[in-house]
């Protein structure tokens, strides 16, 4: 049996409170890695799906620097909307 394509969501978690936002793409479960946060395999469209998740973990983290570095209050809520 085939499994359907799912949403990825983003889930952000700063001091115990958790925002959630879809990353805009899909997958099949069954090929990702969980624990991993990634997918298995060397096909060039698995190496490019990664590429993009790790994008989308560097964006999160450079939304977070930006906000540490002006000083504002950090919340998961600021994180997701960055």
């Amino acid at each position: 049996m085939r499994m359907s394509p799912v949403p990825i969501y983003l889930r952000i978690t700063v001091n115990g409170k958790r925002a959630e936002t879809t990353a805009g793409r899909e997958c099949v479960p069954s090929a990702g890695n969980s624990k991993a946060g990634r997918f298995r395999g060397t096909k060039e469209e698995i190496k490019s799906f990664n590429a993009y998740l790790d994008n989308l973990q560097s964006q999160v983290y450079e939304a977070h620097k930006v906000l540490t570095e002006s000083g504002v209050l950090i919340t998961a809520e600021h994180q997701r909307r960055r």
